[in-house]
């Protein structure tokens, strides 16, 4: 009922790209070739971000993984949450390590879509109580579906 919300208990990031793509690949939203595709962009590009609110009040993380556009089937992000936080290298500085147990995976086929998408995202982690709001909501995925098509990181079907 809600492809677009997982919750993993994966132990690695490995782990976690095996059962999100394998997932992912399930519903449709992908090519069989998005698993290794998707490896080999985080290898490369990582996608780790520190959402640190600047008022010192926090720091939160979280990652956005994505591949070329040619891997994705549909235009959607898939919010995955961990059981336990995962180390993701950081985006801007690769020597950074970001504790992440909220992923916000980026399915997107076309190419003129992707600012958008980042800018929503960029928007949503930055403004404070976001995260921890959406943490809260627990395993609720209707609740967690609304309030994410309520800040703008879902869009309407």
């Amino acid at each position: 009922m809600f492809p677009n919300i997982l919750f993993t208990e994966a132990r690695t990031q490995p782990e976690l790209f095996d059962l999100v793509a394998s997932h992912l690949e399930k519903v449709g939203y992908v090519t069989q070739e998005y698993h290794q595709a998707l490896v080999e962009r985080e290898a490369v590009f990582p996608t780790g971000l520190k959402v640190d609110l600047k008022d010192g009040s926090d720091i939160l993380y979280a990652a956005i993984p994505h591949t070329e556009t040619k891997y994705c089937l549909v235009d959607q992000v898939v919010y995955v949450r961990n059981s336990q936080a995962l180390t993701f290298k950081h985006m801007i500085n690769p020597e950074e390590d970001c504790l992440v147990t909220d992923f916000f995976f980026i399915i997107n086929s076309q190419n003129e879509g992707q600012t958008t998408i980042l800018s929503n995202l960029i928007t949503f982690f930055i403004t404070k109580g976001n995260l921890s709001y959406l943490a809260s909501l627990k395993d609720d995925k209707q609740a967690i579906s609304n309030y994410l098509i309520e800040k703008g990181v879902f869009q309407h079907d």
